[in-house]
């Protein structure tokens, strides 16, 4: 059988988009679509994707129970107060039960960004979360830029940087 340009093309997409829903991941690197998002954050504030188109949205997955995730919130906290007076948003989505809401409130106490509890928000097209912490990057546009479901082992300033910075 001889292949066209074309025919490599679609059976490139083809094997992109059979891997991508085998691991349950988003086409981020093809420009796909932001997750969409809609959430009541624990201040009463209504949160939106849509709302947050403009501001680059760094969203993070975590659990009070979950010590990497702990760890890695002060970092996160860092970054944003240092950036987002360039246009980052952060959303921090508890994967804890709605009963153990008031340990989340407790542990979210020292974070100026945004939480929410996901189970009483609306998350599509994420996949599904398998292990944690887990985040994504949303650019100004509203495409998913980055979802390390399975890549980077923690969040710092440079690795934010890596993937943050040249959206800002």
């Amino acid at each position: 059988m001889r292949f066209s340009p074309t025919t490599l093309c679609s059976r490139r997409d083809l094997l992109i988009s059979v891997a991508a829903c085998a691991l349950a991941l988003p086409l981020a690197s093809r420009g796909a679509s932001a997750p969409s998002i809609s959430a009541k954050l624990l201040d009463g504030r209504e949160f939106s994707t849509d709302q947050a188109r403009g501001k680059v949205l760094l969203v993070n997955f975590w659990a009070t129970w979950c010590g990497p995730c702990r760890a890695e919130m002060p970092e996160i906290e860092a970054y944003y107060l240092q950036h987002r007076e360039q246009g980052l948003r952060v959303l921090a989505l508890s994967v804890d039960e709605l009963a153990d809401e008031p340990k989340v409130r407790e542990a979210a106490k020292p974070f100026s960004f945004d939480v929410a509890m996901v189970k009483s928000s609306k998350v599509s097209g994420l996949g599904r979360i398998w292990r944690m912490p887990v985040s994504a990057v949303i650019d100004r546009d509203g495409h998913l830029v980055k979802q390390d479901w399975f890549v980077e082992p923690k969040l710092d300033a440079a690795a934010l940087d890596s993937v943050i910075k040249p959206l800002l």
